[in-house]
């Protein structure tokens, strides 16, 4: 088995997810104001009164309910349903050339399947998801923020409200997810990425672009839009027979 390449394969999807969804490591995090100061920021049953507190509020929701996910750009596409309030998860994403996997999360476990790369066995892939820590790789649906909102709040630096549920702004993923490696290695590109969202009549966040050639000029745009709230999230346990203990050197290479 290839496990560097299985690695890199389950890193990029996490990069995804985290990219697009803000799924990462803090717990509780305050969100910074718009000048990178850092203000706590509730959500409110009224309407926040600056372009901040309410795309903050906003993305706060996507901790109460389930939702469904659709992740697309030039590089990859794909999504599926979350539940964090029982950490349940069935997502799937289609790299093109590296392959697709699709990941399943119910409660401490997780499972990967990758499909589309040599070398990959064809059994899932299973994973003690507590032993991966508050910072690890695959840790998608942390404690006290399972939707990630927290986090892709952090990384807000500037937002400006730009319609009745619009907006625009940057973000700076040295400040959302500072002990990730590979944003590290991007440096001052990752401090000041664009981004634009959009908001519903019932104040949920329900789109996220993320303009990623500040990054890569052939990364293009990152799209998330969340839709079907409420919906049900009962992913189904792979059996035994198709199922292999992760090796070690990948649970380490994921941060556990």
């Amino acid at each position: 088995m290839n496990t560097r390449r299985l690695a890199t394969t389950g890193v990029a999807l996490v990069a995804a997810l985290g990219l697009l969804t803000g799924c990462g490591n803090q717990t509780g995090a305050d969100a910074p104001a718009g000048n990178g100061s850092a203000t706590g920021v509730a959500p409110s049953s009224s309407a926040p009164a600056d372009p901040l507190g309410e795309l903050t509020a906003a993305a706060l929701k996507l901790n109460e309910d389930s939702v469904r996910a659709t992740i697309t750009s030039s590089a990859l596409k794909g999504g599926g349903l979350m539940d964090p309030r029982t950490k349940s998860m069935d997502m799937t994403m289609d790299m093109g050339a590296q392959g697709k996997v699709r990941m399943i999360t119910i409660g401490g476990d997780a499972w990967m399947k990758i499909s589309g790369m040599s070398g990959a066995p064809k059994q899932w892939l299973h994973l003690d998801a507590t032993r991966l820590g508050a910072g690890g790789q695959m840790n998608l649906m942390p404690d006290g923020d399972p939707g990630g909102a927290k986090q892709m709040i952090k990384g807000v630096t500037e937002v400006e409200k730009t319609g009745e549920h619009s907006f625009a702004g940057t973000l700076d993923y040295s400040k959302a997810k500072p002990d990730d490696k590979s944003i590290q290695a991007l440096g001052a590109k990752a401090e000041a990425v664009p981004f634009t969202a959009k908001t519903d009549d019932q104040g949920r966040l329900v789109e996220l672009v993320v303009d990623t050639t500040v990054l890569h000029p052939a990364a293009g745009k990152l799209t998330t839009t969340y839709t079907d709230f409420g919906a049900p999230v009962q992913p189904e346990k792979p059996a035994a027979s198709q199922t292999i203990e992760a090796p070690e050197a990948l649970i380490k290479a994921f941060g556990g």
